[in-house]
């Protein structure tokens, strides 16, 4: 399309993944002008003259119902012949070629990527027992004679006679291994057996290191764990956005995609598997070892990742009774779901507990132990799809929240994922109403009267980082449970969650659609040159989000028989970053001594690594997921009347 056909004043809406940046952007705006115009850093070395081919980015097609939007590639101009030349492979193209022409929704991979997302799992130091389901056995054999038995009941008659290994069978990529390993290590071969039952690797001569890979399957983020499964220690971690994101924010939004759309369920199921094979690659590469030295493997995430990973019809769960298609843990070979590992890697998947209490909760209970505790215990994993677990070894129980995306920074007016220049703490002076807040990626608080306009740095892409380092580009779901906290606190709104009409402020505004709004940051403090406010809709979501964690806290403190808690602990990649006093300020979480609220980082992943390297942990997994005792909260007959109580914000002490 040339550009005399292109009509400025048409506007089309541009969504950016995985940082969740949406914004409307004249048509015939590059898609790499209009990334920069709504503060999505797109790798482009050679300024947009397509020779640095580093701006590469991916056209999604289909229907987006949260963006209420179509996205297809003929929403932007054709590949011109340069383009053309370089071979791209389907659907993607390059952002400084790719002209808007109508509403798109568009991935940017990882390498391209000018500002890499921040993914805040990690695992803790733990003490672990380490006694995995994988050994290492060495063998010897003399070379064979005439008609001496063949070389697999000669490997199985020696493993048996020395190690007393009497119910072996080789797993079909062993055996083809078997012969010229013998003959490559002069008859002396280690062999990986697989729970004293299926022997999955052979190697020639002698080896003594074997690993595995324990991953959180998370809604929105994805964390892996590479293990030595000889000493425990940890070699390697790897973590990326979830590429379903592009597809649904939630659970339920998936389920609609997976379910709706022609090949949803292949598509979500592919995306996954190929984000978790580029995880398995990325975390053996820090190691130095290749993904086929991987030799075991551990998953957990809430059912319906859960489902989506092997493949399974997650329709069921989308309604009463939610019903999942299996709840027991299972013992796959990871080269049947498409996993790019030995070629004999045995996946072990933890249970779920009910169906929206997915085997990542079952990893927080390794990893936490509230089940051999006398304290009752609160563990809520905030996240998308929130998951509480109260009890003591005594009694357990569990509940799901439909919290929403709302708490990670999604569907709010300028909410965006923990990425660099998301604004992730905020303080408001009470008397002034002047906001400090911090960003990712700074660490230096942006004072109320930074950046004035005359000082703003120019937009041009060969500014120096530190130039830009104190430009917001959003708010993140930390910044925005301060930033209404700190509001309230201020008396900006009331404890019913209405903005105080009686205060006057230079930050108080109003967005396009006449939204009450309050602003974070000015103009000349963020990248997009446009203020960030939180809205009245932005205090909305805020309060349905965190009445339903608070009152999912009270049904099950019901259930168990207490008043209180004695400890609340914070799990998840977001769990880990709330500050528990500002979370209890909004009524989020019960009443407790803050001493005992402590953020316990990812608790599921930790789970996962654990029954990684200790074998008697998934047989724990698996009888203590049939202890706990699911409470459906939505379902509970005052539930609406808590939930209308919830609400409203507590009493400031």
């Amino acid at each position: 399309m040339a550009d005399a056909t292109f009509d400025p004043t048409r506007l089309h809406t541009v969504v950016f993944e995985p940082s969740g940046r949406r914004g409307r952007v004249a048509e015939g705006t590059t898609l790499l002008e209009a990334a920069r115009r709504l503060g999505v850093a797109i790798e482009s070395i050679c300024g947009g003259r397509q020779t640095c081919a580093k701006c590469v980015v991916r056209i999604e097609e289909g229907e987006f119902a949260r963006h209420s939007i179509r996205s297809h590639g003929d929403h932007v101009t054709a590949a011109d012949e340069q383009e053309r030349r370089r071979g791209l492979p389907a659907g993607m193209r390059y952002a400084c070629a790719a002209r808007v022409v109508g509403d798109l929704v568009v991935t940017v991979p990882p390498e391209s990527q000018g500002q890499k997302q921040v993914v805040l799992k990690a695992a803790r130091a733990r003490t672990v027992t380490v006694d995995p389901i994988i050994r290492l056995y060495y063998v010897e054999l003399e070379p064979p004679e005439m008609d001496a038995p063949a070389d697999r009941e000669r490997v199985l008659a020696e493993l048996a006679a020395r190690f007393g290994l009497h119910h072996l069978e080789f797993d079909l990529s062993a055996l083809r291994d078997l012969a010229p390993a013998l003959r490559r290590g002069q008859w002396a071969i280690t062999l990986t057996v697989w729970d004293d039952r299926q022997i999955i690797r052979v190697q020639p001569g002698y080896h003594e290191r074997a690993v595995g890979l324990a991953v959180d399957l998370g809604t929105t983020t994805l964390a892996a764990y590479l293990c030595d499964l000889r000493t425990g220690e940890l070699l390697a971690t790897a973590a990326a956005v979830n590429p379903q994101v592009s597809y649904g924010d939630d659970i339920m939004a998936r389920i609609s995609y997976a379910t709706e759309q022609p090949g949803g369920l292949a598509r979500l199921h592919g995306v996954i598997i190929a984000a978790l094979n580029d995880l398995a690659a990325n975390a053996a590469h820090q190691a130095g070892l290749l993904p086929t030295d991987i030799v075991d493997m551990t998953l957990v995430g809430n059912s319906v990742m859960h489902h989506l990973a092997l493949g399974l019809d997650p329709e069921p769960l989308g309604a009463a009774p939610f019903t999942p298609t299996t709840k027991a843990p299972l013992d796959l070979r990871a080269a049947d779901l498409g996993l790019a590992l030995n070629p004999g890697t045995r996946l072990h998947v933890l249970p779920l507990e009910a169906g929206y209490v997915g085997a990542d909760n079952v990893g927080v209970i390794l990893a936490e132990e509230p089940h051999r505790q006398d304290e009752v215990m609160l563990i809520i994993d905030v996240g998308t799809n929130g998951e509480l677990l109260l009890g003591n070894r005594d009694k357990l129980f569990c509940a799901s929240s439909p919290t929403g995306p709302a708490l990670e920074g999604a569907q709010i007016t300028h909410g965006m994922r923990a990425a660099p220049g998301a604004i992730e703490r905020v303080r408001i002076d009470p008397e002034t109403l002047d906001v400090r807040f911090k960003v990712i990626g700074c660490a230096e608080w942006v004072e109320p009267h930074v950046n004035k306009a005359a000082d703003r740095p120019s937009a041009r892409s060969d500014l120096q980082p530190s130039r830009t380092a104190l430009l917001a580009a959003g708010i993140c779901g930390s910044g925005i449970i301060e930033a209404v906290s700190e509001m309230y606190a201020a008396g900006i709104i009331e404890a019913n969650g209405r903005f105080n009409r009686r205060l006057s402020s230079p930050r108080h505004t109003t967005t396009a659609e006449g939204i009450p709004a309050f602003i974070l940051a000015w103009p000349e403090q963020t990248a997009g040159g446009a203020a960030i406010v939180v809205s009245q809709t932005d205090v909305r979501a805020i309060q349905l989000a965190k009445a339903a964690l608070y009152v999912g806290a009270q049904v099950l403190l019901r259930e168990f028989g207490a008043q209180t808690v004695t400890r609340v602990a914070l799990a998840g990649a977001f769990g880990s970053v709330i500050d528990p006093y500002h979370a209890m300020r909004i009524g989020m979480i019960p009443r407790c001594d803050l001493s005992r609220v402590m953020a316990v980082g990812n608790a599921a992943g930790d789970g996962a690594r654990i029954a990684l390297l200790d074998r008697a942990k998934r047989r724990e997994a698996a009888e203590v997921a049939r202890r706990v005792r699911h409470v459906a909260t939505p379902l509970e007959g005052d539930f609406q009347r808590l939930f209308m109580a919830a609400l409203a914000f507590p009493p400031l002490a």
